[in-house]
């Protein structure tokens, strides 16, 4: 990982915490444009520069504000009264020019020691006090304005932020690279100076800016608060196959004080006269909503985009993407073996040509993201599962345990479920009296399939089921609705399993991989969190999380890879635990940016040694209660020295 920092320091108020950020506005930009962004979160204090995953983003710190208090609301006030005379004398001036009345105010202010900015944050205070839809919330309160920079080789897609203060570095926040034009939704809240002090000329005309359609391909950036309906206008010309494709969730995964947990945005289109022509709430199981609409006449049309129940708040960002644009919906297959090449087919809409693909995959197992392209645009991105395992297609037909297709594992099979009510049979034969796992991979494949696999005997007793399995590696997922069971095989070791889907939907998009193996003890490792902070020669702390497979509760031994003078001696997750606290001691003279670090775990299974590297990944909360392990980017330590005798 690429690290890009800037380090102009900017004199403010100060914290005895790390910085915590929850949320990023906008939260993206277009390649090669320059862009103001804000910084929202809490202990924001003395900003000097911002992490960023990825190359190709530089950022420059502006300023940092803090939300008044009372007491300092209450004493702006007072000078202004001091000062209402000659602010009136100035608004009797009928034929004042606006420029000459603000550079005249601004002077008055500048000699009375109040500035402009301190009026803004009145009337802020003002603006939240006297709203009693407002949910005051501290925890993202503060915000730093950055400059920011994306040059022509960014990436496309996510790049995750880390705000560095005085104080630390805080927790990582995705930040979207897109290739399209941006728009950021009128703020109806911009401080007028002229008009929080009641001065407005006469002869000034408060009119309603008209409606401005924007031009496609665009993405269109704002932010939720309670109540509030944003609206855009576009035009298009018939049979245009416009896709409305909307980001909320997706860049702030989880909130933890609001229910469901995210912000769930919904979308519609209509005509100039409000007639509602698409709508969506969700993109099959994704809460994020995608709109698919074929354009029946040249003319205007307009998105609205809310919260379902109509909350709101700062950190209630989106982006949508607006154009003739790329969409997957799917691929065949789901994954492939290894190291293999293999034809891909691509299924959406506006893929032009980019329908099948031939390719390479990686060496190592894994999860991988693919996307299509149209010319000079690129799609959105579909996981592909890379595995070990051989493979092979479903053989059709085989909808009855008498027709169901032999398989030998260890085995992935693709297949799909194409007609209502069809249900696939596999049969096979193992050691007897062994365990044997089945697991399906579809939703974490972005298929829609709801799976359940059922296990019999070739007499067709069953053995064994399953609906849904919780995947506690899939930090993203809600609804775990994959299935996965272990089935201790009988005594002549054959057996079918079949693959239906719970809510009886077909098509040639409920794809599936069926991975048949014998059951192996194993593990994966998470640690949190992500970002971490310590002085120079003192020690950070860390969880480790233990994800024990198919009956492992041995011992699990950690190392650390990173820069001399990081350390981690005799870190081990005890037998039979899922959670160890470690500490990684620091070098006493700091680098000058943070570094990564990568803990590793070694354990002997079966007389194997196995080593795993651990996933750097987020602790969040849900709604108040659940909680998830969401993988990020990297796990980075800043060890600094923090400034002493802070300001309460």
């Amino acid at each position: 990982m690429m690290l890009a920092a800037c380090l102009s320091l900017v004199a403010t108020g100060q914290a005895q915490r790390a910085p915590r950020i929850g949320y990023i506005y906008p939260a993206g930009g277009q390649i090669s444009t320059t862009l103001e962004v804000s910084i929202g979160g809490q202990g924001l204090e003395l900003p000097s520069g911002v992490i960023i995953s990825g190359a190709g983003i530089q950022v420059e710190i502006l300023d940092h504000e803090k939300p008044l208090s009372n007491q300092a609301v209450s004493d702006i006030h007072d000078l202004l009264r001091e000062l209402q005379p000659k602010f009136q004398e100035m608004r009797a001036v009928a034929d004042a020019k606006r420029e000459d009345l603000l550079k005249t105010v601004r002077y008055l202010l500048r000699e009375k020691k109040i500035t402009e900015k301190q009026l803004r944050q009145v009337d802020d205070f003002e603006r939240k006090r006297n709203d009693p839809k407002r949910q005051q919330n501290t925890q993202i309160a503060e915000t730093v304005r950055v400059k920011v920079t994306i040059a022509e080789n960014a990436e496309p897609g996510i790049h995750y932020w880390r705000l560095r203060t005085a104080y630390g570095l805080s927790n990582p926040m995705r930040f979207e690279v897109g290739q399209h034009r941006e728009v950021r939704e009128p703020d109806a809240n911009t401080f007028d100076l002229l008009r929080f002090l009641k001065l407005t000329p006469k002869n000034e005309v408060v009119s309603v800016t008209a409606r401005v359609p924007v031009v496609l391909p665009v993405t269109l950036n704002g932010s939720v608060l309670p109540g509030e309906v944003d609206e855009f206008s576009f035009r298009a010309k018939k049979n245009d196959q416009v896709v409305v494709a909307v980001h909320a969730r997706h860049l702030v995964p989880y909130l933890a004080d609001a229910v469901p947990g995210w912000f769930q945005a919904v979308v519609s289109l209509t005509n100039p006269e409000g007639y509602e022509l698409a709508f969506a709430d969700d993109y099959h199981f994704d809460p994020d909503p995608v709109l698919f609409y074929k354009i029946p006449y040249d003319g205007e049309f307009r998105i609205n985009v809310r919260d379902s129940i109509y909350r709101g708040r700062e950190d209630f960002v989106y982006r949508i993407t607006v154009g003739v644009l790329p969409f997957l919906t799917g691929l065949s297959p789901l994954g492939a073996p290894a190291g293999s090449t293999v034809n891909i087919n691509f299924y959406g809409g506006n893929l032009g040509s980019d329908i099948k693909r031939i390719y390479k995959a990686p060496e190592k197992p894994g999860m991988v993201s693919l996307h299509a392209m149209n010319g000079l645009w690129r799609s959105n991105s579909i996981p592909f599962h890379i595995d070990s395992a051989p493979e092979e297609t479903e053989r059709e037909p085989n909808n009855s345990l008498g027709a169901a297709t032999w398989v030998k594992p260890p085995m992935i099979v693709n297949g799909r479920i194409e007609t209502r009510g069809d249900a696939d049979f596999y049969r096979l034969k193992g050691r007897g009296n062994k365990e044997m796992v089945f697991e399906i991979f579809a939703r974490r494949l972005g298929s829609p399939l709801d799976s359940s696999l059922t296990v019999f005997d070739i007499e067709g007793n069953q053995l064994g089921f399953n609906d849904d399995h919780e995947d506690l590696t899939a930090g993203l997922t809600t609804h775990h609705a994959d299935s996965r069971l272990s089935v201790k095989l009988p005594a002549d070791g054959e057996c079918c399993v079949r693959v239906t889907d719970t809510q009886n939907q077909a098509g040639l998009n409920l794809a599936y991989r069926l991975k048949i193996t014998q059951a192996k003890p194993s593990f994966a490792l998470r640690v949190t969190p992500a970002s971490l902070n310590a002085k120079p020669g003192s020690a950070a702390r860390l969880t480790v999380h233990a994800l024990r497979v198919n009956g492992f509760d041995g011992p699990i031994n950690l190392t650390l890879k990173g820069p001399a003078g990081f350390e981690l001696k005799n870190a081990t997750v005890p037998a039979g635990k899922e959670v160890a606290e470690i500490s990684i001691t620091v070098p006493s003279a700091p680098p000058e940016l943070p570094v990564a670090l990568m803990i590793q775990g070694g354990a002997e299974i079966d007389g194997h040694a196995v080593v795993e590297d651990a996933v750097p990944a987020e602790d969040m909360m849900q709604a108040f209660i659940y909680r998830h392990l969401v993988p990020v980017d990297a796990l980075l330590i800043d060890v600094r020295t923090t400034p002493e005798n802070p300001k309460p």
